[in-house]
């Protein structure tokens, strides 16, 4: 994906004498392109959005425009409703605005660009938590984040009065769900009489599985302000136990939405159908043709984003999610790429994937997609069998095409076949069964006929070539191509 969505822009920016020639036709253009832009990157990590925008900008040369598209990358990502854009806004402003290689509107957009930056760049989706020494009611110093289990950091005002309406929310709420959370319930007031009729009526959580900690800082020591943005109220964060923010500038409808992921039934929820919608943007920008390096790439991205930060849980979501969805997917590179990523990042690290849910849920899958996609590896050689024809294509190599009774698939696989003229042979496994029991049972032990159809071809003496392909889909790509 890496620069197509520049490339969008830049067909744009290079036209000879545009600069001389800007409209505000020509600005409605530039915006509309850049809309498409924002929705071709929306799937992306913030670390990948933050290196696009940046060779994006650089693309521009003539500083009108360079400014028009940093201002409105700028405003885009601050207003995002996606968590975790904040963190393109603030990069810009460290390195565009701050720095004066790109002007702001004014010198007050500017500063509140740099206050903006300053005050959320600690507490950035997936970082680590800050920690705050806080004190409760009695008061003894307690730091949070616990680290202990999810925990909701609430700051609230008790004069506010949104504050007013998402404690009564936040309140109700916890009580009917009865989260294993902990929630720190932070008061950023200085009336300590207010303070203690708020804890005495305003948020008592009755239900046993969620534990609340009120904390406030009476003497302004602990920073937590600038740590955690709060220069309004309410504020919500959630931290996941391994001490990252997983949530931020939640309401208590998303964290509810976030709280039910993670913790619905004790376990987490893979192959969510939102997690294959997002799934469905990443693998997008590799075009219409997946191959295995993509899909280690996108096992990769995902495991730098969680893994190497310290994110064990984060890890076995993402990683949980993908194999799910690739359990979905047919296809020589989606096939291929599966049998790599189930070893990579999931067979080969039980010290990770160590709990019953765990070899449940996706080490059992895992395992069970080693053993097929290992059955007649690319390299390997197929047997010989007294199917007719068999022998002889087997020695001077083509296509070998197993399918099923009935399937539409199946018969367009081999009209594919006969269009494009290959050597083929079509291995109907009903017939074969019925035919000889014993021999198509050698068949399933040797080749992965979990999913029909399943062609391989194969090359002299019959060494595997390439497996799970779609004859097709190569059938329509040349007619496009023509």
């Amino acid at each position: 994906m890496r620069r197509l969505a520049v490339i969008i822009i830049s067909l744009f920016l290079f036209v000879p004498g545009l600069v001389a020639q800007v409209d505000s036709t020509k600005l409605a253009e530039l915006d509309s392109r850049l809309e498409r832009y924002f929705s071709i990157l929306e799937a992306e990590d913030s670390g990948t959005k933050i290196t696009e925008c940046d060779a994006l900008i650089e693309a521009a040369t003539d500083p009108f425009l360079r400014q028009r598209i940093a201002l409105k990358i700028y405003d885009h990502y601050l207003n995002s409703k996606l968590m975790g854009d904040e963190a393109v806004a603030i990069h810009l402003t460290d390195k565009w605005f701050s720095t004066g290689e790109v002007s702001m509107e004014s010198d007050k957009a500017l500063l509140d660009a740099k206050l903006f930056a300053d005050f959320n760049r600690q507490s950035l989706l997936g970082m680590p938590a800050p920690e705050v020494k806080l004190q409760n009611p009695f008061g003894e110093e307690v730091s949070i984040p616990s680290k202990l289990r999810f925990q909701v950091l609430y700051f609230f005002d008790t004069d506010c009065a949104k504050c007013k309406l998402e404690t009564v929310l936040l309140r109700d709420m916890l009580d009917d769900r009865d989260y294993p959370v902990d929630v720190a319930a932070i008061y950023v007031g200085r009336d300590e009489e207010n303070w203690k009729k708020w804890r005495g009526s305003s948020f008592v959580v009755k239900k046993g599985n969620t534990r609340v900690n009120h904390l406030w800082d009476p003497d302004d020591q602990s920073d937590y302000q600038l740590k955690y943005g709060v220069t309004v109220t309410p504020r919500m964060f959630l931290v996941d136990p391994d001490g990252f923010i997983v949530g931020r500038g939640l309401d208590t409808g998303s964290l509810a939405r976030l709280l039910d992921i993670y913790l619905e039934d004790g376990t987490y929820k893979y192959g969510r159908e939102e997690s294959s919608v997002l799934l469905d943007k990443v693998f997008s920008v590799y075009g219409a043709k997946v191959d295995s390096s993509d899909v280690m790439d996108v096992a990769s991205i995902l495991s730098e984003r969680t893994l190497s930060k310290g994110d064990t849980s984060g890890f076995k979501h993402m990683e949980g999610d993908l194999l799910y969805y690739l359990a979905t997917k047919r296809g020589e590179g989606f096939k291929e790429g599966t049998r790599l990523f189930v070893k990579d990042y999931i067979l080969s690290k039980p010290e990770i994937w160590n709990t019953p849910d765990d070899s449940l849920a996706v080490v059992g899958m895992a395992s069970m997609f080693d053993g097929l996609l290992s059955k007649a590896p690319v390299g390997s050689k197929i047997p010989k069998t007294p199917i007719k024809g068999w022998n002889k294509l087997r020695r001077k190599g083509g296509f070998f095409l197993f399918s099923s009774q009935g399937c539409p698939v199946c018969a367009a696989e081999a009209s594919a076949a006969e269009l494009l003229h290959l050597a083929y042979l079509p291995v109907e496994m009903e017939s074969l069964e019925k035919e000889s029991p014993e021999l198509a049972r050698e068949m399933l032990d040797f080749f992965d006929l979990s999913s029909l159809p399943y062609i391989i071809q194969v090359g002299k003496k019959g060494v595997i070539k390439r497996r799970y392909l779609s004859l097709s889909e190569h059938l329509l790509f040349l007619s496009e191509k023509d």
